[in-house]
């Protein structure tokens, strides 16, 4: 069997490795995109209580707060990734966790430490 026409199979086989990698550059797209909302809301959500577990727990509640999950995102927040695609619900879901989780440690962190500055200012003051 001899093809006459090598041209139209070259053009066919390309339109379906570029509808095949377009499809896979959007779906990547569709998660940083979601993964970066995600972080930023994740960091919005955290709340600022969170220096007074620090201040009270110590190095105890950092320690629970570096080794324990943050929450899930509110209904509310979930609510608006209605009509999201499933990549960018799934980059949205890990960038909230770890948007959250930074500022958990950081604000968690900040408490922890915050006794040991006036301590050392008190007694700075004193010598």
């Amino acid at each position: 069997m001899r093809i006459k026409n090598k041209g139209l199979i070259v053009a066919a086989a390309s339109l379906a490795l570029l509808v095949v990698f377009s499809t896979m550059a959007a779906a990547a797209d569709g998660y940083r995109e979601g993964y970066e909302l995600g972080i930023e809301q994740g960091k919005k959500d955290a709340p600022i209580i969170n220096i007074v577990w620090g201040v009270l727990g110590g190095v105890i509640a950092f320690g629970v707060a570096a080794f324990s999950n943050p929450p899930d995102p509110s209904a509310a927040r979930m609510q608006q990734l209605d009509g999201k695609s499933s990549d960018f619900k799934a980059g949205y879901l890990e960038g909230y966790g770890q948007g959250r989780q930074q500022m958990r440690l950081v604000y968690v962190g900040g408490g922890a430490i915050l006794p040991t500055l006036v301590a050392i200012i008190l007694i700075g003051g004193l010598i």
